[in-house]
């Protein structure tokens, strides 16, 4: 009884040995579900960001006749695959494009659907030979934001009325990530505004950008 009593006692402590070995071994991983209507991919097949290796696919399983790709992004790339991230199967791997993401990193656990319209779905194959175009225009927005101030904020904002019904004709993703920018330069401003003392002007200044979010999104 005592020998059976040790036995049971050993195995235990392997089977904790085990797991701590795993959780050590994973500790700092992302596990993520991307949907797909149809993904040709199995257990094992890489997933590739900017050409390099970020994570395996762990499972591919059903959800209501659609496929399932569940992967596991290394420690030192869990940042690889952002909200609005582009995805690209070929030859048994999983491409990722974020050459015009601006989403936060995923999640562990998380489940996102990937974007299959038919601009998504070039973006995500050619993204990476227009990437000095994107640059171009990233860099033409970034300098139209550095040139925002408390000044001419009621300018800009017709400016960008002006230009919205462009982003809305280029799609649903401009329209997010010029939105997504411009969140971005007003809040970094409303808290320098904070920091000086001026939280009268600073809360103005957030109202008549709330106000023109409103008014664009109608």
């Amino acid at each position: 009884m005592r020998k059976l009593g040790a036995f049971l006692v050993l195995v235990l402590l392997a089977i904790a040995v085990w797991i701590g070995a795993r959780y050590i071994r994973h500790r700092g991983e992302v596990n993520v579900t991307i949907i797909f209507r149809e993904a040709a991919l199995a257990a094992g097949d890489p997933v590739v960001e900017n050409n390099v290796v970020v994570g395996r696919v762990i499972e591919v399983s059903k959800v209501n006749d659609q496929d399932a790709v569940t992967v596991r992004l290394a420690r030192d790339h869990r940042r690889a695959i952002v909200s609005d991230s582009l995805f690209e199967v070929s030859h048994h791997r999983l491409i990722v494009m974020n050459s015009v993401a601006v989403g936060a990193p995923v999640a562990d656990g998380d489940i996102i659907y990937a974007k299959e319209d038919r601009l998504s779905r070039w973006l995500a194959k050619h993204g990476t030979s227009v990437q000095p175009l994107i640059d171009k225009l990233k860099k033409a927005t970034d300098d139209k934001l550095d040139s925002l101030t408390a000044d001419n904020f009621d300018e800009k904002l017709a400016e960008w009325k002006a230009e919205f019904p462009q982003w809305k004709k280029d799609g649903s993703a401009t329209v997010d990530r010029r939105v997504a920018e411009l969140e971005a330069r007003v809040g970094a401003m409303t808290r320098q505004l904070e920091r000086a003392n001026r939280a009268e002007e600073a809360r103005r200044l957030k109202e008549r950008f709330q106000t023109w979010l409103n008014d664009i999104r109608k």
